[in-house]
C-alpha cells in the first residue's frame, strides 16, 4: 500500500508541475505573437507567471509530494516516521493548498473567463485549484504513520503569505499591466485597491486571508499532532 500510495503522489506531482508547463507554454505563445511592447515582453510575463501564488502553492506541493514519495519508497520499513522537515512541509503545502482552493472557489472563479494574457484554460485551472489541492489534503489526513509538528510552524505559514501580499504590494506599481497597459499590475484583483475601492478594502481581504491562513494551519497541526498521541497510546500496553 504504501509503493502504490507513493506512486500516486509522485502522478499528482508530476501533473501540478506538467500544467504548469503547460500553462506557462500555453500563456507564452500569446506573449510572443502581442504587438503592444508592455504585452510582449517575455521576461516581465515570467516574472508576472511566478508571481501568482496558486503556482507557487502548487510547486510547494509538488516538491513535497515527490519528496515524501522518495523517502518512502527509500525505506522498506513503512512503519518508520518521517522526519519533521517532511512533516512540516506536508502541513505547509497541505495549507496553502487549501487556501488556493478556497480563494479560487470563493473569489475567483468565473470572474475572468476571458483570460488574462490569454484565453482562459479550464482544464489547468481545475487541476491546480481542486484537484491538487484535494489530493495534497488527502495525504494529510491519511497519512499512516504520522509525525508531530511544532505549533511554532504556524509563524512560518502566516509569514509567506504577508511576504507575498507585501512583494505584490511593493512591485506592483513597477510593472505595467500586460492586457491593457495599466501603470500598475497586481497578480489578484482582491489586492488591487482600485478593484476594492480603496487601501481599506485591500487591508481588509488581506487580513481576513491571514486569518485563514493562521484557522487552516492550526487546524492541520492540531490534527497531526492529535494523529502522533493517537498512535502513541495504541502502541502502550
Amino acid at each position: 500500500m504504501t509503493r502504490i500510495w507513493s506512486l500516486a503522489r509522485i502522478a499528482v506531482a508530476l501533473l501540478a508541475l506538467g500544467t504548469l508547463v503547460f500553462q506557462f507554454a500555453h500563456d507564452l505563445s500569446y506573449v510572443v505573437a502581442a504587438e503592444e511592447p508592455y504585452a510582449s515582453h517575455v521576461p516581465t510575463f515570467a516574472w508576472n507567471f511566478a508571481s501568482f501564488f496558486t503556482n507557487q502553492s502548487n510547486v510547494i506541493a509538488a516538491a513535497f509530494l515527490l519528496l515524501a514519495a522518495w523517502w518512502s519508497l527509500a525505506r522498506r520499513d513503512g512503519g518508520e516516521r518521517p522526519p519533521v522537515w517532511l512533516a512540516a512541509l506536508q502541513v505547509v503545502a497541505a495549507t496553502f493548498m487549501t487556501v488556493t482552493c478556497v480563494v479560487y472557489n470563493v473569489l475567483l472563479r468565473g470572474t475572468d473567463t476571458a483570460g488574462g494574457v490569454a484565453p482562459h484554460v479550464e482544464w489547468s485551472n481545475e487541476v491546480m485549484h481542486v484537484v491538487v489541492p484535494a489530493f495534497v489534503v488527502l495525504d494529510l489526513l491519511l497519512m499512516t504513520v504520522p509525525r508531530r509538528v511544532s505549533w511554532r510552524l504556524l509563524i512560518v505559514l502566516v509569514a509567506y503569505p504577508a511576504l507575498y501580499a507585501a512583494y505584490s504590494l511593493l512591485r506592483a506599481p513597477f510593472v505595467t499591466a500586460p492586457v491593457g497597459g495599466a501603470a500598475v499590475w497586481y497578480p489578484y484583483p482582491f489586492l488591487d485597491p482600485q478593484a476594492q475601492g480603496g487601501w481599506g478594502g485591500v487591508a481588509l481581504y488581506v487580513a481576513v486571508l491571514a486569518a485563514a491562513v493562521t484557522a487552516i494551519g492550526a487546524v492541520f497541526v492540531a490534527y497531526a499532532r492529535w494523529r502522533v498521541g493517537r498512535s502513541e497510546r495504541r502502541m502502550t500496553p
